[in-house]
């Protein structure tokens, strides 16, 4: 990336303040949401690719990177917000939609929105099409969440207890490597905590976002790594089905990370 086209802006929303990092020099706008975990430094390898045709505004999510969140929770209508504060500052209404995993999901969620002013969706390797993993199924009501999420404030305490697991085969290696990196410390404790008890309300309305990309026509892309172990590999079939003619699916040789979004190569942007 070259720092000297970057620009940095924190939007103030409510009592939140939204890090975004503005590169490129295109006519479109473009606005992306890195994946959970990642900052906007997650997209470094993509913007040369996105400079030419687009502005792009990427976002640190809440609790993630420079964006600072003071609320217990997010929901879908803060996203829809802060969207609507970065065109009133960047002076467009038409704009298009990038996303990775949980980003992609966050892009998910806000097609219903803003489906008639969407120039074209790009997902890659999108969460919440399905929902596979125990933080994201929509089956855990809200109240279970609240009850349980105070357990996360003091979870470091059974890392020890993960490794004897995990040292006898016993705790599956993607669960032990997550407590190990998400446990350890306070700022990623609060961080599960907050998703944890958010994700009951963030859930991918599917047959409404089909029906407002058929509708408003919009030009989706969904790019899945053959490699991914995380993201199912049919949910870029579940999201086309009955929407094939706005809807790419692309393969990559690549894994969840999609290296950093350099697969945007693979699409005709």
């Amino acid at each position: 990336m070259n720092n000297k086209t970057k620009k940095e802006i924190t939007i103030n929303y409510d009592r939140q303040k939204i890090y975004c990092e503005i590169n490129g020099h295109g006519d479109e706008l473009l606005i992306a949401f890195p994946g959970y975990g990642s900052t906007t430094e997650y997209y470094s390898p993509a913007l040369p690719l996105l400079a030419k045709k687009f502005t792009t505004w990427i976002i640190d999510l809440p609790l993630h990177g420079k964006t600072t969140w003071n609320k217990p929770m997010f929901t879908i209508n803060d996203f829809t917000a802060i969207i609507q504060l970065i065109l009133q500052r960047a002076g467009h209404l038409k704009f298009s939609l990038l996303g990775h995993s949980f980003g992609g999901r966050a892009v998910l969620t806000q097609i219903p929105f803003f489906g008639a002013q969407l120039n074209r969706v790009i997902l890659l390797a999108p969460d919440g099409i399905v929902n596979p993993g125990l933080m994201t199924v929509s089956w855990i009501p809200p109240w279970f969440r609240r009850m349980t999420g105070g357990w996360v404030d003091h979870s470091h305490r059974l890392l020890p207890f993960a490794k004897f697991l995990h040292d006898r085969k016993w705790l599956d290696s993607g669960a032990y490597r997550f407590a190990m990196f998400y446990l350890k410390t306070s700022i990623r404790r609060r961080q599960v905590k907050m998703y944890w008890l958010s994700l009951a309300g963030f859930q991918v309305d599917l047959p409404l976002v089909k029906k407002t990309i058929k509708e408003h026509q919009i030009s989706t892309f969904i790019i899945l790594g053959k490699e991914d172990k995380i993201i199912p590999s049919n949910v870029g079939n579940i999201l086309k089905n009955g929407i094939e003619s706005w809807v790419e699916n692309i393969e990559a040789d690549a894994g969840h990370l999609l290296e950093g979004g350099a697969v945007l190569n693979l699409i005709d942007l």
